[in-house]
């Protein structure tokens, strides 16, 4: 039996449908009342039929249940976890990601579950590049200046070590920017959402990204196969967003970015946002933080991951499917 955690999510719902492709007995622990849009969209478009016996309801923050749904699991695969810039949620992001990720490790440990698969993030890499480029063994030299996002990531990679020293088998990965279908909207989907109509302007930063059925497939021959030493980068391919959206609006058909946003524009725009976030006066969905990603120059490296063989799917392969997929949307 498998538990998958987050599967509400684009990370975990691909996970939940590769491992049901496979034939697995997967168990999926699910929050109540929670949305499964990603859950049911990926189960139309493989003719998956998910009984309601395999849900069980819980939530990692609360280890009762947590430890009810782990029991009798020999494998677990931990991707529920809080994507969030926004500076007033850094309390939440600590308690969802780092103690719900060690409710996890100590649930696992606690009921002897051989192999553990955690979903981190580049956000826990290193900054140091080495020849250029981030990598698995780039040095985290300084937690200043890091979003509270991947401070929690990164924290959450340390009780999955502590987990590994204390005989857990082990499996992270770090995937970069995800490419595919999920509650539209919501975490990397609102790329493919805000670009439906086209898009003029663009700004100047760079990023790596990743199809989800690639993390998926990787997690699932990784626990298998037991690549169970260090971590893994998991990037399709390093684009700037100017080449990330014009793939998307090519896709709609709609109009594609010819714009570049000036720095100092950006710059402005990030400090009038700061100081409203001093006052904790929520305004738009955007935040400083947001717009230092945006500007950010960044290169993975994927070598670790290819050298075990793993084929990556090119990223406008990926965009092209996921933008079928919302077209055909049905919530």
């Amino acid at each position: 039996m498998v538990l998958v955690t987050g599967a509400t999510g684009i990370v975990g719902s691909h996970i939940l449908i590769e491992l049901l492709k496979a034939g697995t007995d997967a168990r999926i622990l699910i929050r109540k009342g929670a949305d499964r849009t990603a859950i049911e969209t990926l189960c139309r478009h493989s003719s998956i039929v998910i009984p309601e016996t395999h849900y069980t309801e819980g939530d990692i923050l609360d280890p009762i249940s947590l430890e009810s749904a782990i029991r009798g699991c020999t494998e677990v695969y931990h991707a529920a976890a809080m994507v969030s810039f926004d500076p007033r949620q850094s309390t939440a992001l600590f308690e969802t990601n780092t103690i719900g990720t060690a409710n996890v490790v100590n649930a696992c440990l606690q009921n002897g579950v051989s192999k553990l698969c955690y979903i981190s993030s580049t956000a826990a890499i290193g900054d140091e590049p080495i020849d250029g480029e981030l990598t698995e063994s780039s040095t985290w030299t300084t937690d200043k200046g890091r979003t509270a996002y991947s401070l929690s990531k990164r924290y959450a990679e340390l009780e999955v070590m502590r987990a590994r020293e204390e005989g857990l088998s082990t499996l992270i990965v770090n995937p970069g920017v995800v490419v595919g279908s999920g509650k539209w909207g919501e975490s990397s989907t609102s790329i493919i959402v805000s670009s439906a109509n086209g898009m003029r302007f663009y700004p100047s930063g760079s990023n790596g990204f990743v199809d989800a059925i690639d993390i998926a497939r990787f997690c699932v021959q990784g626990m298998k196969d037991e690549w169970f030493k260090g971590r893994y980068l998991l990037i399709g391919e390093n684009l700037s967003f100017k080449t990330l959206f014009t793939l998307i609006t090519q896709s709609f058909g709609a109009a594609e970015p010819k714009i570049a946003i000036p720095r100092g524009l950006a710059q402005l725009a990030k400090q009038g946002l700061k100081f409203f976030e001093s006052l904790r006066i929520p305004l738009f969905s955007l935040t400083s933080q947001n717009i230092d990603s945006a500007y950010r120059q960044v290169t993975y490296s994927n070598k670790k991951a290819i050298e075990k063989g793993f084929v990556f799917t090119p990223i406008e392969q990926s965009i092209q499917r996921t933008v079928e997929l919302y077209k055909g949307r049905t919530h």
